[in-house]
């Protein structure tokens, strides 16, 4: 954190530096991108895509999940009844299926896990480009998106590139359906 703010620090230094060379001074842009993958379209429909995708494991274990509580219901409504042997077979294929619902919750987790990261990464290059093309065609000297704890809204391109980013989405929609 502490090698961050000094790189952003100095890059700072640098571009206050630059434009006084200059004639016109430097043109800044600062980009919140945690909100830009909070709401961009592309963050919304990977959200919905693995949600999709995970559905029928998560349906699967919420049945088991269900199967387990029926179980263990009857066993305590039925455990007086039952003799010694029954009580223990009773509880180890309880302990089992317990057992084998939370490896398959982690098994699953560990997947939607490894999804989610393969999706933030597409994202973070999407939002990288449309940074990089907002920054050229707004003639931008320097863009910065990493350890920002203020910044005036003069600078703050965020609902530009918010605004590139649908745009992009759309226009990918739209040459999907044809």
């Amino acid at each position: 954190m502490h090698k961050l703010f000094k790189l952003t620090f100095a890059i700072c230094i640098l571009a206050f530096s630059t434009a006084s060379f200059s004639q016109d001074g430097a043109k800044l842009g600062v980009v919140n991108v945690a909100l830009l993958l909070e709401q961009a379209p592309q963050a919304k429909s990977a959200t919905a895509s693995l949600e999709k995708e995970f559905s029928p494991q998560q349906a699967e274990l919420k049945s088991l999940a269900g199967k387990l509580e029926k179980q263990q219901s009857a066993y305590q409504k039925n455990k007086a009844a039952m003799s010694d042997a029954q009580k223990i077979s009773k509880e180890r294929e309880i302990s089992m299926l317990t057992r084998e619902i939370q490896r398959r919750r982690n098994d699953v987790q560990e997947l939607l896990n490894l999804r989610r990261n393969e999706e933030l990464a597409k994202l973070q290059n999407v939002v990288n480009d449309a940074i990089k093309a907002i920054g050229k065609k707004e003639g931008f000297d320097l863009i910065l998106y990493e350890g920002i704890a203020y910044t005036n809204e003069r600078i703050d391109i965020t609902k530009d590139v918010l605004k590139h980013l649908k745009t992009i989405s759309t226009k990918q929609r739209s040459e999907f359906n044809k």
